[in-house]
């Protein structure tokens, strides 16, 4: 019985375990608790699915410069193809403020310049445009639209090296937060 209520209160959103022990002492408490929820979530097949092992990358980080103000620089990343919304949304255009780390997650259609310069640009309206925007060498981003848009906006565009996602680790270490908890939410509950 305990198990079926810990892996209820753990599959409102495949949280770590502390995190699933926080939202389980609001309601429930028994001894030894701690090592059932771990063995729980041990044994949750879309946590074992999602879960990305990472370890340490060779080579020396050199830090890009964060800007002397908020809304500085961007870091911009496209994310998807996900299930598709009933408004048939299937990516995330995922900007990082470089200053502030925070982030804007605007769902797209498609990942075309033309969405990116619609959200860039509504964006704009309520925070100007930053000074820098860093991305990868997508297509949206290395279209005439987008270094139009940026020359005209009077932005700096830069793009990161090939094969080298780690040089726009803003955002990319967002995605590697989203990525597992949207194929959690996605990927459908195994009956046991």
């Amino acid at each position: 019985m305990q198990a079926y209520v810990i892996r209820l209160v753990h599959e409102q959103g495949h949280f770590t375990v502390i995190k699933t022990e926080q939202l389980w002492k609001r309601n429930y408490w028994f001894s030894s608790m701690r090592p059932k929820i771990e063995k729980v979530i041990r044994s949750c097949l879309q946590c074992v699915l999602a879960t990305r092992k990472t370890g340490r990358l060779k080579g020396y980080l050199h830090p890009i410069y964060k800007g002397d103000r908020p809304l500085e620089t961007y870091h911009i990343d496209h994310l998807g193809s996900v299930a598709s919304t009933r408004k048939n949304y299937r990516h995330l255009l995922v900007v990082a403020n470089s200053f502030t780390k925070f982030i804007w997650l605007y769902p797209t259609k498609s990942t075309t310049s033309v969405e990116v310069i619609d959200r860039l640009s509504k964006k704009a309206l309520f925070f100007g445009n930053p000074r820098k925007i860093i991305s990868d060498r997508g297509i949206a981003f290395s279209s005439h639209d987008f270094a139009d848009y940026c020359k005209r906006e009077d932005v700096q565009h830069i793009m990161i090296t090939t094969g080298i996602p780690r040089a726009n680790g803003q955002v990319e270490r967002v995605n590697r937060t989203l990525i597992p908890l949207l194929m959690k939410l996605e990927y459908p509950q195994a009956e046991t």
